[in-house]
């Protein structure tokens, strides 16, 4: 589709259309909003949305207005799980043409791909799949999402993006073609982090930990290392900030809480809940050393990218205890801002955060390098610019293709519960 003006002489500003499976709003997937409204800065953005809870239940009160400020367009609560049915496909399709006008590109966000993937066939244009963590492996191969991304493998001129390069890895080995496969950090907005003017000298230690309650947060190993720890340092707290999604994740928070409980921590560790971003920061800009314990569960089969929290605890100047997990290492230099550990290494853990506890002018040191990596590999209005000049490239190599190659394959591709009789492979 060409994306030449009117007149013929001067390029348009492309159209992209994003697609999300949480409403868009900064309370619901924060990482989300922030790349689509750096993104709308380079060209007009059409966002479709669904109604998966994210984060928080609650939408934040002026999302609506930011996003039209920016000059977002936006389809809420369409039924975004049920675009691999083909008249669903079809029926949104169709509105966003008639309301928006031509697309030129499809971006799909972390789950949200595996539905975008439908739209890019409809609309006969490019689709950028941008991978967050287990987009990228568990979902890869399971029943529900695998059709659209074996799809997406063959999907003409399409690019591929994932926010660590072990996620890099993983899709190529599934077939992603390495040509068009980029690794792509998220991004991390600087001015909503600030860093404290020194450290504190006196004062217990504060450990901040953020994530939802999954097994692969490693929150068990987290507890017992600073068990360990605390009995070195008395006074000290360990703050676990975020909350349970499902019944799985509320199973676990109880599970979590009942060891704190057996092991005598209540005084010394709290359970937070979940927190809007801006809470959050104001946490890690009161602490003293973020962690993050993420563990690899076999059953489950799924493995971090680079969790977002730890890029917004280095940003506010913080040194990060985490484990070697995943692409944590990518982020969480040992030695340099941080500590890293084994998965399950409990004395290990302890020893480490004993080592920072035990140093200011060390976890200043740690901390004011990590800002320094993030200003330079997670500035989030440099990761924007980046991602923009590869839609661009995205689109006009789609351009230049003959219209035998943009079209999409007409295999069907539904999951096994849409085609009866069928049985996903």
């Amino acid at each position: 589709m060409s994306i030449e003006a009117e007149s013929g002489t001067r390029p348009a500003v492309p159209t992209v259309l994003h697609v999300t499976r949480y409403p868009f709003d900064p309370n619901r997937h924060p990482a989300s909003w922030r790349t689509i409204v750096g993104l709308s800065s380079h060209f007009r953005s059409v966002v479709v949305s669904g109604t998966r809870a994210g984060y928080f239940p609650e939408s934040a009160p002026d999302a609506g207005r930011l996003a039209a400020e920016a000059g977002i367009q936006v389809l809420a609560d369409q039924e975004i799980d049920g675009l691999p049915r083909p008249d669903v496909a079809a029926a949104i399709t169709a509105t966003v043409l008639r309301r928006y006008g031509p697309i030129h590109a499809v971006v799909g966000h972390v789950l949200g791909t595996s539905r975008a993937f439908y739209l890019a066939r409809q609309l006969t244009v490019p689709i950028l799949a941008y991978f967050h963590g287990d987009d990228a492996n568990i979902h890869l191969h399971d029943q529900e999402h695998g059709p659209a991304y074996a799809g997406l493998r063959a999907a003409p001129g399409a690019f591929f993006l994932a926010v660590s390069q072990n996620l890099v890895e993983l899709l190529i080995a599934f077939g992603m073609p390495p040509e068009r496969t980029f690794l792509h950090h998220l991004g991390v907005d600087l001015s909503g982090y600030r860093v404290p003017a020194g450290p504190a000298m006196s004062r217990p230690v504060k450990i901040v930990m953020v994530g939802v309650f999954r097994r692969q947060k490693g929150h068990q190993m987290a507890i017992r290392g600073f068990a360990k720890f605390v009995r070195r340092f008395p006074g000290a707290s360990l703050h676990l900030i975020g909350g349970a999604l499902n019944f799985e994740q509320q199973q676990v928070s109880e599970e979590l809480m009942a060891l704190v409980k057996r092991m005598d921590l209540g005084g010394a560790i709290r359970f937070r809940g979940r927190m809007p971003v801006d809470a959050v920061a104001r946490e890690f800009a009161d602490a003293d050393i973020a962690l993050q314990t993420s563990v690899f569960v076999a059953e489950d089969r799924q493995v971090e990218g680079i969790p977002n929290a730890i890029l917004e605890a280095m940003a506010s100047g913080l040194p990060v205890v985490a484990s070697r997990h995943g692409g944590i290492p990518e982020a969480v230099a040992h030695e340099r801002t941080g500590l890293l550990v084994d998965e399950w290494d409990i004395e290990g853990l302890a020893g480490a955060l004993s080592r920072l506890a035990a140093d200011p002018r060390l976890r200043r040191r740690y901390g004011l390098d990590g800002r320094r990596v993030v200003e330079e590999r997670f500035n989030a209005a440099r990761q924007c610019d980046l991602m923009a000049a590869r839609i661009r490239r995205m689109v006009e190599a789609y351009a230049r293709l003959s219209p035998g190659l943009r079209r999409y394959g007409t295999a069907d591709l539904r999951p096994p519960s849409l085609r009866p009789g069928a049985h996903f492979i």
